[in-house]
């Protein structure tokens, strides 16, 4: 392992960006990537294990996999037994606190404990990635537990008008058709072979990477890596990125939904576009001006001057590898008179469009979001968590601070395109979501 890190050191990168810790990073020869930042503010270690798996991956017959082994990585492996989820109980010994979560698009498992216990988190980690216990008794249990999760959400009746909703939203074949969860009907129905399959096909160390943030030595990580992770073998076949429907073309296959909850809502279904695309930046700029800040001017102009709105719910995430269908929900008191809530949202959306949008609008939201990413700089897991999403979206975690670089470059008549592009209320989608009784 010394002669193969020896090696390896000179590839690496080593800067320091605004987090003012040193970064490097070494890539083991099964592909596993692992990226250290070495920020030795407290003896306190953040270890995530970033997986490129989602429910973007699943196929008819499986929806709901990827998150189903969100659960099923906490059970045992070959060399960590026991009942009940393993992984919990053995990382609460060492003091740890730690969780995972699964979106279309990735599955990440993270964890922060002392440094001191860092090599067992790596022994447990990389024996979950080859050798996880896949048998009936785990399949019986951890799918119980997932589709109790699902009926919850059925008994929410917001959370479960957006499962609803994706069937309206998205055209066949587009890879976040299914919400994450999935399907009850099909969780109830997999089998050991199928989960078996799906952990041999994705959970290998080409298609997964290591971010670790704390009071650590980069070199020692790394050796760590190739002493546990490096033996791995299985290898995920690279292939092209899926082919998605072009998202201009998407009609909701309903104007209306019902909800038995006693509000209305008028969803906008927005085309979003993806990371990589020349638009991605100054879309989501404008989404924020518009819908999602707390400040935005709809909300301004809505919730807080107007009282005509409760509030407005915004279903958009930054993460998307895939163009998809943005949504903004105005929630409001069901009344007669609430068509004038959407006057009043193509008003604004006009103005703008006709008479362009303060750049000190912009320039305030810039030096807003500069001071919370400053902040952010002191936590572990929010350096962890840039560092990790750089590396999954963009290919390169030294591009952490893009998004922010890339702000501070847009101009208001840039945003001025964006909205006659994306929100123009000539051509912008509204499904009206009503109660079950009026």
């Amino acid at each position: 392992m010394k002669q193969i890190i020896a090696i390896g050191l000179i590839i690496l990168s080593l800067k320091s960006f605004a987090f003012d810790f040193p970064i490097k990073s070494f890539t083991l020869p099964n592909g596993l990537k692992v990226i250290v930042c070495e920020k030795n503010t407290s003896p306190i270690v953040q270890m995530e294990v970033w997986y490129r798996v989602g429910s973007k991956d699943e196929w008819d017959g499986v929806r709901g996999m990827a998150h189903m082994f969100e659960h099923m990585m906490f059970r045992g492996s070959k060399n960590f037994k026991g009942e009940g989820d393993v992984y919990i109980h053995e990382m609460e010994k060492l003091g740890a606190s730690l969780n995972a979560y699964t979106t279309f698009d990735r599955t990440v498992y993270f964890q922060e404990l002392p440094k001191e216990h860092i090599e067992k988190v790596f022994a447990m980690e990389a024996d979950r990635m080859e050798n996880l216990i896949l048998d009936q008794k785990v399949l019986d249990t951890e799918r119980e537990v997932v589709g109790e999760e699902l009926r919850l959400g059925e008994n929410n009746w917001y959370r479960r008008m957006m499962a609803d909703r994706y069937a309206h939203l998205y055209p066949e074949g587009h890879p976040y058709k299914v919400d994450v969860i999935g399907f009850l009907e099909e969780i109830t129905k997999f089998t050991t072979k199928q989960c078996q399959d799906f952990y041999d096909k994705f959970y290998s160390p080409n298609n997964a990477y290591l971010v670790i943030v704390g009071d650590v030595k980069a070199e020692q990580m790394f050796e760590l890596a190739g002493k546990y992770f490096g033996p791995i073998k299985k290898q995920l076949p690279l292939n092209a990125k899926k082919t998605e429907p072009d998202v201009f073309s998407f009609v909701p296959t309903t104007e209306e939904l019902v909800i038995d909850y006693p509000v209305q809502i008028y969803s906008y279904a927005i085309p979003c576009p993806a990371i990589g695309t020349p638009d991605y930046y100054a879309f989501n700029l404008l989404r924020d001006l518009l819908f999602s800040n707390p400040n935005s001017i709809l909300n301004n102009s809505i919730v807080e001057r107007g009282n005509m709105a409760y509030q407005i719910s915004a279903q958009s995430d930054d993460s998307r590898l895939y163009s998809n269908i943005a949504t903004f929900d105005v929630i409001m008191q069901a009344q007669i008179g609430n068509a004038k809530v959407k006057k009043m949202i193509s008003k604004e959306i006009y103005d703008i469009i006709n008479e362009g949008i303060d750049q000190e609008l912009i320039d305030n939201y810039v030096k807003n979001l500069e001071v919370n990413q400053t902040f952010q700089n002191f936590s572990n897991a929010a350096i962890a968590d840039r560092l990790g999403f750089s590396e999954y979206y963009f290919m390169d975690y030294s591009k952490y601070n893009q998004t922010l670089e890339t702000y501070k470059t847009i101009k208001a008549e840039q945003l001025t395109d964006i909205c006659k592009k994306y929100f123009n209320p000539e051509t912008m989608k509204v499904i009206n979501i009503k109660p079950l009784m009026e």
